[in-house]
């Protein structure tokens, strides 16, 4: 998995609909609180930066995010 950064990223990814994410919380280097004002996910750990998000999406791993 990528490094976090302890610097907040402008948007995160939604994995359950794959939108882009502006209202969310990063404590620590990690999301804290997240909505997705597309599909009303707002379980945390179901969100990624888009760093993390090619790191899954090109691994094959990206059934067992958030899942």
């Amino acid at each position: 998995m990528p490094r976090r950064s302890l610097s907040a990223p402008e948007y995160l990814i939604c994995c359950d609909c794959e939108s882009p994410c502006y209202v969310f919380e990063w404590s620590e280097g990690e999301v804290s609180e997240a909505v997705c004002e597309v599909c009303g996910n707002d379980d945390a750990p179901t969100f990624l930066t888009e760093e993390q998000f090619e790191a899954y999406a090109y691994s094959g791993a990206w059934s067992y995010v958030g899942r």
